[in-house]
């Protein structure tokens, strides 16, 4: 009986994993949508003076999110998940979620651009990435690039407020 639990077990974890990488991009953008509210964001041990907040829009097909002024836009586009960041410099990149990431971590990498007038100088994220620590806590980290040189910074996003379930 204890081997046969043991092997049911472990063919529940399998198929479950298995769903879960074939349906990455669906399953992160789930959990885009999830974050809808206001969070407030760590820089260091600094709180900074405005919040980020997301929502969704058109028919639940989208997500926002704003940064301060900033906005970024999360969308599906068949078995993948696009952002596209709207940046105070002026420039758009769009980045694409990477395949076969670890549950609960998000990285979108830049594959296009448009609004960057300087390609040698001009600054724009290369790569956003995304770390679920709970329902409450997300990690943020942003990559700039700016010629060949590479610029992290790093957040703690806490959710303001009680969740959906907790009303």
């Amino acid at each position: 009986m204890t081997t046969t639990f043991i092997r049911m077990s472990l063919l529940l974890c399998l198929s479950q994993n298995s769903l879960l990488a074939a349906g990455s991009a669906e399953a992160a953008f789930d959990l885009f949508k999830s974050l809808k509210g206001t969070w407030t964001i760590q820089s260091g041990d600094k709180t900074l003076p405005f919040k980020m907040t997301y929502d969704t829009r058109s028919k639940n097909s989208i997500v926002t999110e704003y940064f301060g002024s900033e906005l970024s836009v999360f969308y599906r586009d068949g078995e993948t998940l696009l952002m596209t960041h709207f940046c105070n410099a002026g420039n758009q990149p769009r980045l694409r979620l990477k395949e076969n990431s670890p549950p609960g971590y998000f990285e979108f990498e830049m594959f296009d651009i448009t609004g960057l007038k300087d390609l040698q100088g001009g600054a724009h994220v290369q790569r956003a990435i995304y770390r679920a620590v709970n329902d409450r806590q997300m990690g943020l980290e942003l990559v700039w690039k700016k010629g060949n040189s590479l610029e992290s910074e790093k957040y703690v996003l806490r959710r303001d407020g009680l969740l959906p379930s907790e009303h």
